[in-house]
């Protein structure tokens, strides 16, 4: 399905559908093209309350001209998945709400109808929008990429811990480990028995578990 234009989505819809997303609920807004509300609802985080969700969208945009609207979802890819495939299976034109200015929600204050409004609104300024998409090529793509990166961030962070555990350590251990490179120290650090006072058996067995 096509992307919509964010320049040419006013003139495209007769509303757009804000869309809060959370675990357990998810909390809609109507808006016109000129960001006023018309209507909110909130409904259960469930295929159920999807179906509610698109009966209350029908008939609240059936009262305005042709009816046509798109959706801007807040969490598309998180909470919101489950009713991103309803609406594409339902062929509604979803789009992936930009986030909003930190500054902006402040003053706005915190309510789940104000992101509601506050994703509608993004949309409808937005230069560009994302079309999201819940399953596919895509999508495997994209789980490979942020499980990779969060190996890499773990192994990373592991290093750096590791490092600091021997750069503490009395002196008898840290030669042990000074001038080998960081897989040599790994590999003796799997080596280590727990011997020594309390702390010195706490800092070995540490090491041998990073």
């Amino acid at each position: 399905m096509p992307s919509i234009l964010a320049e040419r989505l006013a003139d495209r819809v007769d509303a757009v559908i804000g869309v809060d997303t959370h675990t357990d609920t998810h909390t809609a807004a109507v808006v016109t093209p000129v960001g006023t509300v018309l209507a909110e609802l909130t409904v259960p985080a469930t295929a159920q309350g999807a179906a509610i969700l698109l009966a209350w969208a029908n008939q609240q945009t059936s009262k305005l001209g042709s009816g046509r609207r798109a959706w801007a979802l807040d969490g598309a890819r998180s909470h919101g998945v489950g009713l991103l495939r309803v609406l594409r299976t339902a062929g509604e034109d979803a789009l992936e709400a930009p986030k909003p200015v930190a500054t902006v929600r402040r003053r706005g204050g915190k309510s789940d109808v104000l992101d509601a409004v506050h994703a509608a609104r993004a949309v409808l300024a937005a230069d560009h929008v994302a079309t999201p998409r819940a399953d596919g090529d895509r999508e495997a793509l994209r789980l490979l990429h942020v499980c990779r990166r969060h190996y890499s961030d773990t192994r990373t962070a592991t290093i750096n811990l590791f490092k600091s555990v021997i750069l503490t350590a009395g002196d008898y251990l840290r030669e042990q480990f000074r001038g080998h490179s960081t897989s040599r120290q790994v590999q003796h650090a799997a080596t280590l028995t727990t011997t020594g006072d309390p702390l010195e058996q706490r800092r070995r067995t540490q090491l041998a578990s990073l």
